[in-house]
């Protein structure tokens, strides 16, 4: 199952990925590379948390509709 932290980063990766090759085809965007890196590595780092918190639940079978009092 994917959650939305996967997607999100996903999503902010292909955004990086794209002004990347667009640095690369044009000199006006090849001057902020550094931020298509960044961009990437957040991106990266969103899909990392979206992995992490998929196996956690898994892990613990959280159920937020279940309520017990």
């Amino acid at each position: 199952m994917i959650n939305s932290e996967i997607i999100a980063g996903l999503s902010v990766f292909i955004l990086g990925l794209l002004f990347f090759i667009a640095g690369m085809l044009n000199s006006v965007w090849a001057t902020i590379f550094i931020v298509d890196y960044l961009i990437m590595a957040i991106g990266a780092a969103t899909i990392g948390v979206g992995i992490w918190t998929m196996s956690y639940e898994k892990k613990h079978n959280l159920h937020q509709s279940e309520h017990h009092h």
